[in-house]
């Protein structure tokens, strides 16, 4: 069977909501790429369109799908592009009437069944997909009804291939700016799927968390440096630090397989320790993401996010002092949030001082806990799934006027921390090559994006 799967288009500009010029930023499909390893073990003829990078439109799209004449389309369904999903579905369906459609990702969670019926597809595939598509692609018939299919979850990560990279372009991959040292070439790796948090913003909380073994993570590795040379490597896992042991069986295998690797990872404040900072410093990591989300405790409770505000003090300081930089995210517009509070998460995040610092709107997606509480906290100010990209005011909570003043907060927060003058010599002090020049300027560019300049 010909299967042809489908990321929908969008730009830069698109996905920050204003213009951030060409800063990099584009990752690979993962997920469908992870898809497309099971199919191609399963012996079907494979491609992958990833619009966005290669900068397709949906006239492209239709154009492959005439020249190609797949038997099976999968489209992702992200909420911020879930129209351009259903335009794709719907003219496919259209003009391919005998082409089995299925429609998968994160936005299918919330209302499948009306997802179903707006983009004309033929399967709405609900949770992990990489089990059950294969059923599907090797049973067309059966499924060429409409219909609602829950994924099969997926216990065992280590039985599933490596994702299927050598379906796109990987030279065009490059990460933003804050998120590369050696090269913006960075590989993204997962190793974990799942938390069993309880984060009322996230469409990942109180989801099933499951691991890979250590040596098939180290196997994935050797096979990324045989055939791509990389240099760098991103952990998506949510919680990298979760199991300790772990961190430190696989810090251990790394240096004894001496593959050289840069690497940064993301996790949760709590999670830390000076021991095992040491390990990851040793085996190479040298940035990692924590989601700080606010500088003051009454919001933190009111997300549920289970930390406090000295335990997010102590794991920066554990990290700078580990020799890592560390890049702290913080969100504007949370249940409870005053402008005077928003005010208070600003100072604390200059405060910390993170190495970079993310600020970003918190939206509440469908699906999660907030959105299902929303008249608790607030109100939307637009519900359009175009919106839902985390750096536009969709949702205003009740202790601020309008989402005119909440956008201000976002640019207040960007300004008064990167145009710190102490901020900027440190950066200008740690420039030792042309690609830290490079790093630095394109991270202005972005700055200058978020603060209207």
């Amino acid at each position: 069977m010909k299967i042809l799967l489908i990321f929908p288009p969008i730009s830069l500009d698109e996905r920050y909501n204003r213009s951030v010029g060409n800063i990099g930023g584009y990752l690979p499909p993962l997920g469908l790429l992870m898809m497309a390893s099971v199919l191609l073990k399963e012996k079907h003829d494979v491609q992958v369109m990833d619009c966005p990078v290669n900068q397709y439109s949906i006239t492209d799209v239709m154009e492959k799908v005439k020249e190609y004449q797949p038997d099976m389309v999968g489209i992702a369904a992200v909420t911020s592009l879930y129209d351009k999903t259903m335009v794709i579905s719907q003219r496919i369906k259209e003009a391919h009437p005998n082409i089995l459609v299925l429609v998968g990702g994160p936005h299918t969670k919330f209302e499948p069944d009306k997802i179903l019926e707006e983009t004309k597809a033929n399967v709405v595939l609900v949770g992990d997909a990489d089990i059950t598509i294969k059923h599907i692609a090797n049973d067309k018939e059966k499924y060429m009804t409409p219909q609602v299919v829950y994924g099969e979850v997926v216990k065992d990560l280590d039985a599933l291939p490596i994702p299927a990279r050598h379906l796109v372009d990987m030279s065009l991959y490059t990460s933003l700016p804050n998120n590369w040292r050696r090269s913006p070439h960075v590989f993204q790796i997962m190793s974990t799927r799942g938390c069993f948090f309880r984060c009322t913003f996230c469409a990942s909380a109180k989801t099933n968390y499951r691991v890979r073994s250590v040596p098939n993570v180290i196997a994935e590795l050797k096979q990324l440096k045989k055939e791509y040379g990389i240099q760098e490597i991103a952990f998506w896992d949510d919680i990298f630090t979760m199991d300790k042991q772990w961190v430190a069986d696989f810090c251990k295998a790394l240096g004894d397989e001496k593959l050289d690797l840069a690497w940064s990872c993301e996790t949760r404040v709590h999670l830390l320790s000076p021991e095992i900072l040491k390990a990851m410093k040793e085996a190479g990591c040298w940035n990692i993401f924590l989601g700080i989300e606010s500088g003051n405790q009454d919001l933190l409770n009111n997300i549920r996010k289970g930390t406090t505000i000295e335990q997010i003090r102590d794991a920066v300081g554990m990290i700078k002092n580990a020799g890592i930089e560390v890049r702290g995210s913080f969100m504007f517009g949370l249940p409870g949030e005053t402008p005077e509070k928003g005010r208070k998460t600003i100072d604390f995040a200059i405060e910390l001082d993170c190495d970079y610092t993310q600020f970003s709107l918190c939206t509440p997606f469908k699906g999660t806990e907030l959105y299902n509480t929303i008249d608790q906290w607030g109100t939307f100010a637009d519900t359009s799934n175009k919106s839902q990209t985390i750096w536009e005011p969709v949702f205003i909570p009740y202790g601020y006027k309008s989402p005119q003043e909440l956008r201000g907060m976002l640019k207040k927060a960007y300004r008064n921390f990167y145009f710190r003058p102490t901020y900027i010599f440190n950066r200008i002090k740690k420039i030792r090559t042309m690609a830290d020049v490079k790093r630095n300027f394109l991270g202005l560019r972005m700055v200058l994006g978020f603060t209207g300049h």
